[in-house]
């Protein structure tokens, strides 16, 4: 039987060990993770035309979702890539990384941002990508992609106080649920049940963004009897809220 001093030894040697290990698979994880990187960014230099570079780094049966939904296997993607028009320039930066590794297999999270110089405007665009590796006698090879574009807010514009008074009033959906649009300075504010009030930002004349909400808008537009309609607009789908009555506390000092 080992004595306690000969147990401790065997203890320290085992948790000697395990530190060793651990520290060993986090600087293979970041030396992996480096490579990604760099691999990563050579395909968006390689953008818009270098298929050979894609080839070369894309499985078989490699498969994208784009930001529009659409999927497709890596020839038909190979297919559709060709030089920019003599009016198109860019980069594409890879930004933000954050990596899973499981075994042989890595999948990678990054914000791909995008300068574009389109004819004389100058771009900004961020898309969120999840891409998927795994490693070969050879290298890495990557076997999936999917892309997102991040929702960016458009500018806001000034609208006349007479026009943002036509739409204040209680919106209401249901007996129970309403919202109440008020109008403060030069700025709207909806306020729902049980909720805090939250600014409007105009659009254009009738078109309204809060800046906690890139992908959601507020219309107001009138039906076919004057009744004036709030549409809360998500993915080309809305909810309609019935303008019930009009106040005067509407309009805030």
């Amino acid at each position: 039987m080992l004595s306690l001093c000969m147990h401790k030894i065997v203890l320290q040697a085992v948790l000697l060990l395990l530190v060793s290990l651990r520290g060993n698979a986090q600087t293979d994880s970041a030396a992996n993770a480096s490579q990604i990187i760099k691999l990563e960014q050579q395909l968006q230099d390689a953008l818009p035309g270098d298929t050979a570079t894609w080839n070369k780094y894309l499985d078989p049966k490699w498969h994208v979702v784009d930001e529009d939904g659409a999927g497709a296997f890596k020839k038909e993607f190979l297919a559709t890539m060709g030089p920019f028009p003599k009016s198109i320039s860019g980069h594409v930066w890879v930004t933000q990384p954050v990596f899973v590794f499981h075994d042989n297999v890595a999948v990678i999270q990054y914000v791909a941002d995008e300068y574009e110089q389109f004819f004389n405007a100058k771009l900004h665009s961020s898309y969120a990508t999840t891409d998927t590796w795994y490693k070969t006698a050879s290298g890495w090879v990557m076997l999936s992609m999917q892309v997102f574009e991040i929702p960016a807010l458009p500018p806001a514009i000034t609208l006349d106080t007479r026009v943002l008074k036509q739409y204040t009033g209680v919106y209401k959906l249901g007996d129970e649920d309403t919202a109440t649009i008020t109008l403060k300075n030069d700025t709207l504010f909806i306020q729902k049940s049980g909720r805090k009030p939250d600014a409007l930002f105009a659009e254009t004349n009738n078109v309204f963004f809060r800046k906690s909400d890139a992908r959601g808008r507020k219309l107001f537009v009138k039906d076919e009897v004057g009744n004036m309609l709030m549409l809360e607009r998500r993915n080309g789908q809305d909810v309609v809220w019935k303008r019930a009555s009009r106040r005067s506390t509407d309009v805030q000092k």
